[in-house]
């Protein structure tokens, strides 16, 4: 009886240690547990404070810890809250592209190439700074040498191997897809057009300054244009330079999500409930409201509402894709989420 009850708790503990090894991989791998990761939501908004985000940054630093995973989605779509320690080594990922925003600090990205022997051969070395961009491919080398305060979003997502389930979701009346996206990804919305929007290259890595990203928001204040799009990727992620207008009304997305990145300014985030047409101008019944500043992260699944209104020098990151109709039909092996 006794060695029963021994093997029973003796099989527990490897359980949770099981447990604790695979919140390790996909939440910060190796130094000090991060914050248990939660799914994304499928029918409200998540919402994370600059606070939080700044105090995930802080006990990374303090333990050493590379990653603080905010969330995991379909695709293998995750947003982390990232800092590079000096012993890091160069990595590859089979399936999974990194896009990087750096966030304060500096480093030198060390990117394609090849990976032998721990090190990259024949790299291309960039200095990188708050403000920049950076994307990285499946299969393509990187990594950072010279830290120095470096912080950086990491938001990590599946280009290849993904298949759709089901047709694409039609376009909501006035609004475009694919390139247009988001209304005003590729034409601007008011103004004149914005510069071409790129695919997501396959074999290399792209690269955009803090000016390149500072011009297209001045351009967006002056031409009093909502967007502009730095790529368009698989899933229909893309990534794009937002402002919001006065009078811009409430939307909502079939199939697609948005994730609001708010880099500076501040605005009032109307979410949640329903659309409803008050003297012919649209409005959000039964929602919240919430105030967002630089720094706050806000998540919006497909058909929830959303609103901003109140805005003070508001510009945001705004990332967008799919998270419904595909799957994966790829799944490399040993994947981890504090890479």
């Amino acid at each position: 009886m006794r060695n029963k009850a021994f093997f029973v708790v003796a099989m527990m503990a490897g359980i949770a240690l099981a447990a604790v090894v695979a919140s390790g991989q996909d939440a910060g791998r190796g130094r000090g547990a991060a914050p248990p990761v939660p799914n994304l939501a499928t029918d409200k908004t998540m919402f994370w404070p600059a606070a939080d985000i700044e105090a995930r940054w802080a006990e990374n630093e303090r333990l050493k810890r590379n990653n603080s995973r905010l969330f995991n989605g379909p695709t293998n779509i995750s947003a982390n809250v990232r800092i590079v320690a000096d012993e890091d080594e160069p990595l590859v990922h089979e399936t999974t592209a990194d896009l990087w925003i750096v966030t304060a600090g500096t480093a030198v990205s060390r990117t394609d190439g090849k990976l032998a022997g721990g090190s990259i051969a024949n790299a291309t070395t960039r200095p990188v700074r708050a403000g920049d961009v950076l994307y990285v491919p499946p299969g393509v080398p990187h990594h950072f040498t010279g830290m120095k305060g470096f912080r950086a979003w990491l938001m990590r997502f599946d280009t290849l191997g993904l298949a759709r389930t089901g047709p694409p979701p039609a376009p909501a009346a006035g609004r475009g897809r694919g390139a247009a996206g988001e209304p005003g990804a590729a034409r601007g919305g008011r103004g004149a057009a914005a510069p071409p929007v790129p695919d997501l290259s396959t074999d290399k890595t792209m690269f955009w300054t803090a000016a390149d990203i500072e011009a297209r928001w001045a351009e967006n204040e002056k031409l009093a244009r909502i967007n502009s799009r730095i790529f368009n990727g698989p899933a229909n992620i893309s990534a794009n330079v937002r402002i919001v207008n006065p009078g811009d009304p409430p939307a909502t997305h079939e199939g697609t999500a948005d994730l609001w990145l708010v880099t500076s300014g501040e605005a009032i985030a109307r979410t949640d409930g329903e659309i409803v047409q008050t003297n012919g101008a649209g409005t959000i019944r039964n929602g919240m409201a919430r105030t967002v500043h630089a720094g706050d992260l806000l998540y919006v699944p497909p058909g929830v509402p959303h609103h901003f209104t109140d805005m003070k020098g508001f510009r945001a990151w705004l990332i967008r894709y799919d998270v419904e109709g595909w799957r994966q039909t790829v799944q490399p092996a040993g994947r981890g989420g504090a890479q």
